[in-house]
């Protein structure tokens, strides 16, 4: 059994969480973060001396940066589900695993935080505007590509699907204007069809997480 620590709601903690149900791999989880603090504790930053969420331990192996980690089960775990089949797919689920984090998940960050955490009275619509243009521009780099195959390393969902994966819902949910991805939307709907994307991706957005957090155990 894998031990995670981090909050339900964070969007680095649920690609943990579809990763390791797409795996088949069970986990015992400490909700740390966030709200929910934990994370300046000394038994916690020998985890993680950055003090950030996710954190796991599989045996002997701890592991902070949830891409490392989805990786590491899906090589440990997942070779028969989310490990990319063969070379050139692996190649290509490392590069869009690192775009999703470095430009969509960039993009959509400021959008999160004006549109979500922040009270509707103290939101700015003209960075909203520009945050918002700026974040559609990213997803049709990724919908052109989705033109020439199913997934994001080919013909296979894998470990390149997850990350993009969470960061979509996320925007598809954010209260902006968007243009419709003709890819990404097909895309998207088949994910919409995983067991494990509806349990663990599928969640609600909101400024307080306790809100729905505190019910937690009937989203297990």
């Amino acid at each position: 059994m894998i031990t995670l620590w981090g909050r339900r709601n964070s969007l680095n903690v649920i690609k943990v969480l579809w990763a390791a149900a797409e795996a088949g791999v069970e986990l015992e989880r400490h909700t740390v973060g966030g709200s929910f603090g934990g994370l300046d504790d000394k038994a916690f930053l020998k985890l993680n001396p950055m003090g950030l969420v996710p954190v796991i331990r599989d045996g002997t192996i701890v592991l902070f940066e949830s891409q490392a980690i989805i990786r590491h089960i899906a090589r440990r775990y997942g070779r028969k589900t989310i490990q990319p089949r063969g070379q050139k797919a692996m190649a290509l689920a490392d590069q869009w695993m690192d775009w999703s984090m470095s430009t969509a998940q960039a993009a959509i960050g400021p959008l999160f935080m004006n549109t979500v955490r922040r009270e509707e009275d103290s939101r700015d619509p003209a960075f909203i505007k520009s945050a918002a243009k700026s974040a559609a521009q990213a997803f049709k780099i990724a919908d052109r590509w989705l033109g020439r195959k199913p997934f994001f390393a080919g013909r296979n969902f894998s470990t390149a699907d997850i990350p993009l994966g969470c960061v979509y819902w996320r925007y598809q949910n954010l209260e902006i204007d968007r243009p419709q991805f003709k890819n990404l939307d097909r895309w998207f709907d088949g994910l919409k069809q995983r067991e494990a994307y509806r349990q663990w991706v599928m969640v609600p957005l909101g400024r307080n997480p306790a809100e729905w957090l505190k019910n937690e155990a009937e989203l297990r």
